[in-house]
């Protein structure tokens, strides 16, 4: 009875409705079901029980599951080795023969060789049964998940991460390294990473490093910024490692100067660009088509490649990307050719790679290296802890008032410039007029720009008005907030873009609340989606004249009014 609505939990919400938040509690939900133990008075599994069972995939699960039982290669199998043998079955009925998954195991020190142990253990009957060679990216998250991040320490987390995976470098099921998480910082910011990743790379010729890169409109540099780090940390004499970037969306106009620079870097990195709507369109990522950019790419000779970027999370498979790609793309029958060249390329290599490493790892699995601390600096421009230069300003959020939360100055890049209207203006100044300071309060950004500036600006103290800053923030942002009269909230996030999660706990689901939306880009349309999603009555007001905030007000039809 509870399998099936326990199997829905496991899922991200559907297309449109769901932001990264959404993905970091599934995240805690499957972390429940895949650390289980075994328990000490183990239900009795029956014939007659089993064949009562009304869901007709469980009861076929269940009864493969006895079977294996009786098998030599599987019947010890932890539940990790059942994962894998279940995973490699699920590949085999789509005809698939080889895939790589992302794990953050292989980078915690504690249990990296655990994890691989119970890989070497069971992998070789798995592949003799389905024909699935499942390997393995070692997963480094840009930021820590919003769930654990108090208790990490940044320095220290990339430290061990970036240790364990010199560690398990040589072991042929490890195929590469992954940068994975929320796209909220500039790829720069961990640069020291990337740097000690292709240092690490240089011990093996088939490593692939990949980047999820170009998912934020904000952030539409990454991807070459990302090709130029790893290009400047190859060593004398290193070739460039095999790159794979994960999303590639947003990206300078590919027909302007700085696009086509993009196009060549690609080119002559020979790096792979990976495509999967389902996960940008649920992530809230990607709110239509029109200029979605793979058939650019092919056009310009650029590698793409399909892939599903964790189907269980979002209920799709192979196949259903497939089918995406094509149809909601109008992909002809050369362009889905051309990604499947690129596949074969892709594919041979990796075989070739574990094949190599695979012989050579019987000579070096007993040897050991001398440990070398490779300390890891990433204080950047974000050096300030917010909760101590900015102590004497925190202020606890009246529990008696209503918040009106203003985005229109800090939920886009740091370079864009709000161009403010005189209607707008008027609509603030309206907005003062006729609110009771007894009653409502503001909530703003942290960069005093813009429709938020305006508003602290003609507000002169009369209302109440709050700022949600990062946890970490530049000089000139200190300076700017202890200069106004603002009071201060310090996110859970260290970063701007990270920050509509911060609105989301303190407001959207605590409290009635209203959210007028002036200019913004991505993490403008999160707040809206968070808005949407609130446990309480919210108003949602957007403009219309914001291009970025409009597609996502259409995509909510009923629940956004436009101005």
């Amino acid at each position: 009875y509870n399998i099936p609505r326990i199997r829905s939990s496991l899922a991200i919400l559907k297309d449109g409705q769901a932001v990264f938040t959404n993905l970091e509690k599934v995240y805690l939900y499957r972390y429940v079901f895949a650390k289980g133990v075994r328990a000490d008075d183990p239900m009795p599994l029956e014939t007659e029980k089993i064949s009562k069972i009304p869901d007709l995939d469980i009861r076929a699960a269940v009864i493969q599951i006895l079977q294996d039982r009786k098998n030599p290669a599987y019947r010890d199998n932890t539940l990790f080795q059942d994962k894998l043998l279940w995973i490699a079955r699920s590949y085999a009925r789509q005809g698939v023969c080889y895939a790589e998954i992302s794990d953050t195991t292989l980078v915690k020190k504690e249990s990296a060789r655990k994890m691989l142990a119970q890989v070497h253990a069971v992998m070789p009957a798995v592949t003799r049964e389905t024909g699935v060679l499942l390997r393995f990216l070692a997963a480094i998250r840009r930021i820590p998940l919003t769930i654990v991040k108090d208790r990490v320490e940044t320095g220290d987390y990339f430290k061990e991460n970036l240790e364990t995976l010199q560690a398990i470098v040589s072991d042929p099921y490890v195929a590469g390294s992954d940068i994975i998480g929320e796209e909220l910082n500039d790829i720069r910011d961990i640069e020291p990473v990337l740097h000690e990743i292709v240092r690490i790379a240089q011990a093996d010729p088939g490593f692939v490093v990949r980047i999820h890169a170009g998912e934020n409109d904000g952030l539409r540099d990454n991807i070459a910024n990302s090709l130029r780090c790893v290009q400047a940390a190859l060593s004398s004499g290193q070739r460039m490692p095999y790159i794979r970037i994960g999303h590639g969306l947003y990206t300078p106009d590919l027909r302007r100067a700085k696009g086509q620079a993009l196009i060549r870097m690609l080119k002559e990195s020979g790096a792979v660009l990976e495509f999967q709507i389902t996960s940008n369109v649920r992530l809230n990522n990607l709110s239509g088509m029109k200029r979605h950019p793979l058939k650019e790419y092919l056009s310009y000779g650029i590698g793409c490649v399909q892939g599903t970027d964790g189907g269980a999370l979002y209920g799709s498979d192979s196949i259903d990307e497939q089918l995406s790609l094509e149809k909601m793309l109008g992909l002809s029958d050369k362009e889905m050719h051309r990604m499947r060249q690129c596949e074969d390329i892709v594919l041979a290599r990796c075989l070739k790679a574990f094949e190599d490493k695979s012989a050579a790892y019987e000579k070096i699995r007993n040897e050991t290296s001398e440990e070398e601390d490779h300390s890891i600096s990433l204080i950047g421009k974000r050096s300030l802890p917010a909760s101590d230069v900015l102590a004497d300003r925190i202020r606890e959020m009246p529990a008696d008032k209503k918040p009106i939360v203003i985005v229109g100055g800090s939920f886009s890049h740091d370079n864009h410039k709000v161009k403010m209207s005189e209607e707008n203006r008027k609509r603030i100044d309206d907005l003062l007029e006729r609110e009771d300071p007894e009653k409502t309060f503001f909530v703003i950004g942290h960069t005093l720009r813009g429709y938020e500036q305006y508003l602290v600006k003609k507000n002169d103290g009369r209302f109440q008005v709050f700022a949600m800053v990062p946890s970490m923030i530049t000089e000139g942002e200190a300076k700017r907030l202890r200069s106004s009269r603002v009071g201060i909230r310090v996110s859970i996030e260290p970063v701007p873009m990270g920050t509509y999660k911060s609105f989301a706990y303190e407001i959207f689901k605590r409290r009635p609340s209203t959210l007028i939306a002036f200019d913004g880009n991505i993490a403008g349309a999160n707040m809206i989606q968070e808005a949407k999603n609130s446990k309480y009555p919210c108003e949602i007001y957007v403009s219309s004249r914001c291009k970025a905030l409009k597609v996502k007000a259409d995509s909510l039809e009923g629940y956004v009014k436009l101005f």
